[in-house]
């Protein structure tokens, strides 16, 4: 299958596989929320990579290839900031809004008065400006994965650090197809080597090299989109490989080399049933930051006992529901005004997709 062309058309299948990534990230969060974490069955699959990691790393590899293009079709460096804030912050305030004065006090197990006087209560709205905190007083404090309101929070904060690096190396001449493998050579280093060599055991250093390897690569595939030999037989060598690396050490690697081809690969290939996924909307943001608090509201009305399979299903319903919701009234609004701040694309370039 031949994709260089298709690298240019605004069909894709980018709503797809974000929103495939946020429904992972839901069925994965179900595992350890109902206390079954070590029957995760991506980890015991590839023995290197969880689910939620491998849904995450989907995201950063879109997100970089598309945020470069966004990048280049910005305006001005404020236009770019104004729309990636136009995308995130929205959203996110709806469901940090919702968790502190809709879930929290109809589940608290402390007093109204108690959970309002609390400073726990006011420093959870710091998630609208990318301060990740994940404690309410007295929510969930019983469930088997307790005091965790909105587990999914911590990638944003990530996100907007790489969209700053875009930033600052589109500023700097950095952002081209000369200089890109700088980035990744940093966080290659970083993610194989650097983090084990020093020790570092920060669930968030980790990831920052990991996910930002991901992120930077996507961006690279993005300048390199015409060059690069996109066919189905190298998908599927790349996909062969992967699995015949599956708990060996060479694995992490490997994935690291074969994931964003991959990703950027199923994004363009011609399946028109996949490019009209999204022709309702894109509900894959709503999706990954509503879903955690559904998940641990079900743990705590049902019990931990209700299972991987139910709690997915209870909670992936009223999730959708409320992705759908915010997308028409709050995504979708938002980002018509990001148009105010787009310029067309030079000729010969690919337009920027939505993101």
């Amino acid at each position: 299958m031949h994709l260089n062309g298709s690298l240019h058309a605004r069909e894709n299948n980018f709503d797809f596989l974000r929103f495939f990534a946020a429904s992972l990230v839901l069925l994965v969060h179900s595992y350890p929320l109902t206390g079954r974490r070590p029957e995760e069955p991506i980890e015991l699959l590839t023995g290197y990579e969880n689910g939620g990691s491998f849904a995450v790393s989907i995201f950063f590899v879109i997100s970089g290839y598309l945020i470069t293009s966004s990048w280049l079709n910005s305006s001005s460096p404020t236009s770019f900031l104004i729309k990636r804030a136009l995308r995130i912050l929205p959203a996110l305030a709806l469901a940090v809004l919702l968790s502190v004065f809709i879930i929290g006090p109809l589940v608290t197990t402390e007093s109204t008065g108690d959970y309002f006087a609390s400073s726990t209560t006011w420093a959870y709205l710091l998630n609208i400006f990318l301060a990740t905190h994940y404690e309410l007083p007295g929510v969930f404090d019983q469930n088997i994965y307790p005091d965790v309101v909105n587990g999914s929070l911590w990638t944003l904060p990530l996100e907007v650090m790489m969209y700053i690096g875009v930033l600052a190396m589109g500023l700097t001449g950095i952002l081209n197809r000369r200089l890109i493998a700088l980035p990744i050579a940093f966080f290659a280093v970083g993610h194989f080597w650097l983090v084990g060599w020093l020790g570092i055991t920060s669930f968030l250093v980790q990831n920052i090299f990991q996910l930002g390897l991901f992120y930077y690569a996507g961006s690279a595939i993005y300048l390199y989109r015409d060059s690069i030999p996109w066919r189905g037989w190298i998908a599927g060598m790349l996909v062969l490989a992967l699995v015949l690396t599956f708990h060996r050490p060479i694995g992490p690697v490997v994935y690291a080399i074969a994931l964003p081809y991959l990703v950027i690969y199923l994004a363009y290939a011609p399946l028109p049933w996949l490019a009209r996924f999204g022709k309702y909307g894109d509900f894959s943001y709503g999706m990954y930051i509503y879903a955690f608090p559904f998940q641990q509201l079900t743990v705590y009305l049902l019990g931990h006992e209700i299972g991987i399979f139910w709690l997915t299903l209870i909670s992936f319903v009223p999730t959708l529901v409320l992705a759908a919701l915010s997308w028409h009234l709050i995504e979708a609004p938002a980002m018509k005004l990001k148009r105010l701040f787009a310029r067309p694309a030079p000729a010969g370039t690919a337009p920027e997709i939505v993101k």
